[in-house]
């Protein structure tokens, strides 16, 4: 198991490449001007680990100041290298070469103009005019970059794509490709080999296609750059967390990755601890040649495992959201109704009469040995079975379909992938004994493209792990990236490390919403914040969650600025986003409908936004 192998890219004293280990970064979000502000911020991300720290620059004055935090920060003894963050200004970034170690560049507004975000149409004259310009000016930097020993990050975001990129390719993880190709072709053909990329999105699925795409066309190309990972807007908290180590741990775990930094609308040295851990967590096997599976499962169900459960009764129902219901049975009495965060799927080997009340909606699943007498409670339970019973069963079990566990992919024989294709109702359980993303991507191969098993599939996950925060990263990083790829038709997360009866279907809702598949909850993409921050977002991210955290299925993207606001709220619902002097611009999609909003107006200003377009559900 290994990385893709990269070229090496020396930045100060330190390499990012396949050669070392996966290196952990953050960035500042303190005015760039304010010298000491940086400096103590940066001492603070390298002493709770980050190996490199970066800064904006919006202006020429701000690249300028570079000079004065990188000499501050030596003279204290502190050697990380820096990188600057450029937008729009290429005389920035080729004033920063001359200061820091590394700096970044956009390829959607180094040399393109600002997206309008409107269809607009180029000639293919007028295209390759703008390609050659592109060439003249990506060139100059270059040659700075190069007499200073500077290296460079081509760092696509998804929300900032150009108009002209757009026009050919759309906002799509294809158009990301180009856009960043075309910067790629250009460093090749001057021979500057110090060159790291990034395509990011806030959407995990966009970024990982994005990446697996742009692997795709490089090795066409001969180039074999090392990757910086990352989903833009991540957000904070636990939230934050899960959506980052789904899309950037499934690319960890395909090796592809040399560099990370986990976004969250925190202080930046928070975001240290969490990707370390992640990359600890992650197993790469860089394949190649992995095939492309058919994803079908577009809305996964949920398994909730209550197995160390004693007794089912109401207390256990009402932590997974089932309540009594409007109507009761007159030998039964009170039933239940599931609400919108209610479990398809029960796992128990205790039963009662509650399974009794459940909802028709809700399979019961009990191990095979237990099933005849849950039939006395539950005439629609099923039975969860071993290859080895199933294999070995004479006649039919009462039930509409069961559910097969493999726990290794040598379970996978011609005797079960014939019983599996008789019973097409009959349910896979993958269970590996070592829960990790490449074993189940070679037991989902075996079945598809070996054995031409089509039964569904539930991606299982059990573990002992008893700290929540290492257990929520691992089983985000290993089977989230399974879900982007809709090849599970269910999640089972059984956590016996864990005391909480419904903590695996709370896991089991934030990776599936994480994926793009399910939405139970109000989701969040905030940025972590930067220099060119217009307010204070940490306190905004906030008071937004506390106003609308309640509606349902809603995104609301909360942005420091407008470097990448418009883009990245293109899939949101609404945008609130800082417009400096104490202002809030207001969006409704990619769309500005409210400039200029006071901040203490603004919150109840987004509630009648909401409102007056029909979207304010509680």
């Amino acid at each position: 198991m290994e990385r893709r192998a990269t070229k090496q890219v020396k930045i100060g004293e330190i390499c990012i490449g396949s050669g070392y280990p996966v290196l952990v970064q953050s960035m500042l979000n303190t005015d760039t001007m304010n010298t000491g502000a940086c400096v103590e911020q940066a001492i603070r991300i390298i002493k709770a680990g980050g190996e490199l720290v970066r800064i904006t620059a919006p202006g020429v004055k701000e690249a300028e100041n570079l000079r004065n935090i990188h000499a501050e920060l030596r003279r204290r003894g502190y050697m990380t290298p820096l990188s600057a963050d450029i937008h729009f200004n290429p005389d920035a970034a080729i004033e920063a070469a001359k200061h820091v170690e590394k700096v970044r560049i956009n390829p959607g507004n180094f040399v393109d103009k600002r997206a309008t975000f409107k269809t607009l149409t180029y000639t293919d004259e007028e295209y390759a005019a703008e390609l050659e310009r592109l060439r003249e000016k990506f060139s100059a930097f270059l040659n700075v970059c190069r007499e200073h020993g500077t290296a460079v990050r081509v760092g696509t975001n998804h929300g900032s794509l150009s108009d002209r990129i757009m026009s050919r390719y759309g906002n799509t993880p294809a158009g990301m490709v180009e856009a960043t190709m075309e910067y790629l072709r250009v460093c090749r053909d001057e021979k500057f080999d110090n060159v790291v990329i990034s395509l990011k999105s806030s959407d995990c699925r966009v970024m990982v296609e994005a990446v697996r795409l742009l692997v795709r066309e490089m090795e066409k190309e001969g180039m074999n750059y090392p990757l910086h990972l990352g989903v833009t807007e991540a957000g904070e908290g636990e939230d934050g967390r899960i959506r980052s180590a789904v899309g950037i741990g499934t690319l960890l775990n395909e090796g592809l990755g040399d560099t990370i930094r986990v976004s969250l609308t925190e202080e930046p040295e928070a975001e240290i601890p969490v990707a370390r851990e992640l990359v600890a967590l992650c197993k790469p096997g860089y394949r190649p040649d992995r095939p492309v599976l058919e994803g079908r499962f577009s809305r996964p169900v949920i398994v909730a495992d209550i197995s160390k459960v004693e007794c089912v009764d109401e207390s256990v129902t009402a932590a997974l959201d089932f309540h009594v219901a409007a109507t009761n049975d007159p030998v039964y009495g009170d039933l239940l109704r599931g609400g919108k965060l209610a479990p398809e799927f029960i796992y128990t080997e205790a039963l009662g009469p509650e399974l009794t009340k459940l909802p028709e909606s809700v399979t019961v699943v009990v191990p095979y040995d237990n099933i005849d007498v849950a039939h006395v409670y539950n005439r629609r339970a099923v039975a969860l079975i071993g290859v080895k019973d199933y294999l070995n069963m004479r006649g039919d079990v009462e039930g509409d379909r069961m559910l097969v566990e493999v726990r290794d992919v040598r379970d996978l024989t011609p005797e079960l992938a014939d019983k599996l294709r008789r019973d097409e109702k009959t349910i896979v359980v993958l269970n590996p004994e070592v829960p990790e993303y490449n074993v189940y991507r070679e037991m989902l191969e075996s079945m598809s493209l070996r054995w031409g098993i089509v039964n569904s599939v539930i991606i299982r996950v059990e573990t002992r792990i008893p700290v929540w925060s290492e257990l929520s990263l691992m089983m985000a990083a290993h089977v989230g990236g399974l879900f982007l790829d809709r090849l599970g038709y269910g999640i089972w997360l059984s956590c016996s490390g864990i005391q909480s009866i419904e903590g695996g279907v709370r896991l089991s809702r934030d990776i599936l919403q994480s994926a793009g598949v399910r939405c139970y909850k109000t989701e969040f993409i905030s940025c972590p914040g930067c220099g060119r921050t217009l307010y204070n977002l940490q306190e905004s991210v906030a008071k937004v969650k506390k106003a609308f955290a309640h509606l349902s299925r809603l995104k609301i993207a909360v942005m420091g600025c407008i470097v990448n606001g418009p883009g990245e709220m293109g899939d949101a619902d609404y945008g609130y986003v800082g417009a400096g002097n104490g202002k809030v611009n207001l969006f409704r999609g990619k769309e500005m409908v409210r400039v200029a909003v006071p901040e203490d107006e603004a919150i109840e200003a987004l509630k009648q936004l909401i409102i007056e377009c029909g979207d304010w559900n509680d």
